[in-house]
């Protein structure tokens, strides 16, 4: 009995490992640069601070088509972490996401959920929406501009996307 227990524990171990992957997306960054690269030892270095995307280049260094002032809330990413759990959360043009982030061994990797879209404004507010989520679920670089207290945050996307970041008002630690 306890053997065949143990065989059905493993086996649903295995299938909740294989659903849970099935569900996510997940890009790994490595640091560019001493402030990254600092920051880039420890999910706490992140953890608690709150920033709004400021400007989207293309990899000809033209601005995505969309107005990023004209979106309120603007398109966020906040990293929040309580004891070992680390929570990544924003807004992302027509809707709020949230999914789980790591910054170790000089990488950071943001996990997110599979998305599902809500209703969204407009044709184009909903394309924004999913290219924000893919370019957080698949950035290959990210720059700090200091690692103590940094203002600025690039993510540089596989595509060669430049997304830049300013820091916002810090997350209150609970």
């Amino acid at each position: 009995m306890p053997l065949l227990t143990l065989t059905r524990c493993t086996v649903l171990a295995i299938a909740a490992v294989s659903l849970a992957g099935c569900s996510t997306t997940t890009g790994h960054a490595q640091a560019q640069g001493p402030g990254a690269a600092q920051a880039a030892t420890t999910s706490d270095s992140l953890a608690q601070t709150n920033w709004r995307l400021v400007r989207w280049q293309s990899p000809d260094g033209s601005d995505y088509p969309l107005q990023l002032g004209q979106i309120y809330p603007p398109l966020s990413i906040g990293f929040m972490a309580r004891n070992r759990d680390y929570r990544v959360s924003g807004y992302s043009g027509c809707n709020e996401f949230s999914g789980t982030y790591q910054l170790q061994g000089g990488k950071l990797t943001i996990t997110l959920p599979s998305s599902r879209t809500l209703k969204c404004g407009t044709p184009e507010l909903g394309e924004a929406e999913r290219a924000y989520l893919s370019a957080l679920a698949h950035i290959s670089s990210f720059s700090l501009d200091s690692g103590g207290a940094p203002h600025q945050m690039i993510f540089t996307v596989r595509n060669g996307d430049v997304l830049t970041f300013l820091r916002g008002q810090d997350i209150p630690a609970r």
